[in-house]
């Protein structure tokens, strides 16, 4: 390769290393392994050669075993083949197929952005992107959280979403459904940047429910993966995808979370890169909540108000805003939402049963709760009405 021009030689690594990463099951922890020491043509040539460094570096990694590495090698032996009979580098007709389909890479080591990650212990070798590329002079704050939110956290997720993107914060999530999903298309919707970051490639929408709202952060934001094109999504790769959120962020908040979950991964992941980690409190009742009221009893900042995350970022509050458009919902100022709301904290009720405890005509009851439930104060399933937060 030493006679080739700069550019060519670039073109080479970068084909390189997208062949690695193109390793059935090669993970972010394999690569780097891959990579210590070498750079991805050393790799891939001393791969293919079953030199002892390589193997055992690979070794030490969780799940490879040698039938693991004879597949790599194989892969790669083909690999070659067609380089041979196109005449191009290892590599270039996966380059080709990704420029084809919109999709740019990026070295982060070694790109505009860089800065991110000179200090970051795991960062990506590659990723591949669509839309615009990561600009490190706009703010970023990371909302997280479950995929079984309530109407509570919902709204919450609606209203920081929408706050963030009106001062220019970008908003990095993960695309999951639920508080994700919620806070990037309340962004997207206010014409703010935002940032998704996710878990296969970039043809394989996951969800399917957020095929949308994927294809509109790629028009309009930026969608971000560390896998190549065909790579489907797999349960591992998923907290592998949280450490990037965390990385991405300068504040990182939790709007609803259980206990366990891929949240509390992306917390875990920004404590661990000097992150500061902000909880939106929620009811002690909900199980949605139950993680959020932990991290703040440990000492998490709270967010009461889409302000507190920008006097995070050391960025001015939005105090001229109109009263709720950048906050949460304010308590009910109608007397009959109210008294509503009193008959729903004993329980569930259905419209019937609060008509007749309220003494409500039926089109009346069905106004109040149709602004209590999008003011995030109750939610409907089955017939059945209940308190949301």
């Amino acid at each position: 390769m030493s006679a080739v021009g700069s550019w060519d030689a670039e073109r080479a690594e970068l084909g390189a290393l997208i062949e690695l990463c193109s390793l059935p099951h090669m993970g972010p922890a394999r690569l780097r392994a891959l990579l210590t020491g070498r750079d991805a043509l050393a790799a891939i040539d001393q791969l293919r050669a079953g030199r002892a460094g390589v193997r055992a570096a690979l070794r030490s990694c969780r799940g490879v075993d040698e039938p693991l590495i004879a597949t790599w090698r194989q892969q790669i032996a083909s690999a070659f083949e067609r380089a041979a009979v196109s005449g191009h580098p290892v590599g270039a007709d996966l380059l080709a197929a990704h420029a084809r389909e919109g999709i740019w890479l990026s070295v982060p080591a070694l790109a505009d952005a860089a800065e991110i990650w000179e200090s970051d212990p795991e960062p990506p070798a590659l990723l591949f992107g669509q839309g615009i590329a990561v600009d490190p002079q706009v703010r970023r704050v990371g909302v997280v959280g479950t995929r079984r939110c309530t109407a509570y956290g919902r709204t919450v997720a609606q209203q920081l979403g929408s706050g963030l993107a009106a001062a220019g914060v970008a908003v990095v999530s993960g695309l999951a459904t639920g508080i994700d999903g919620i806070a990037q298309r309340a962004a997207l919707d206010t014409g703010g940047p935002v940032i998704g970051v996710v878990g296969s490639g970039l043809d394989q929408v996951y969800p399917a429910s957020n095929r949308t709202l994927w294809a509109d952060v790629a028009r309009h934001g930026t969608l971000l993966s560390e896998y190549p094109l065909g790579r489907r999504a797999a349960q591992w790769q998923f907290p592998a995808r949280n450490r990037i959120v965390a990385a991405l962020c300068e504040v990182l908040v939790v709007v609803e979370s259980g206990s366990a979950g891929g949240s509390m991964y992306t917390v875990d992941a920004a404590a661990e890169r000097d992150r500061p980690v902000m909880a939106v409190p929620g009811p002690i009742t909900s199980a949605a909540s139950a993680g959020t009221n932990r991290l703040l009893a440990e000492g998490c900042a709270p967010v009461c108000d889409v302000d507190d995350v920008l006097a995070a970022l050391g960025e001015p509050g939005r105090a001229d805003a109109p009263p709720g458009s950048l906050g949460f919902p304010a308590a009910p100022a109608a007397p009959l939402d109210q008294q509503v709301l009193d008959e729903l904290s004993a329980g569930p009720r259905t419209l019937d049963e609060l008509a007749l405890l309220t003494g409500t005509g039926l089109g009346e009851l069905a106004s109040s709760l149709s602004r209590l439930q999008l003011s995030g104060w109750a939610s409907e399933a089955g017939g059945w009405w209940e308190k949301a937060r």
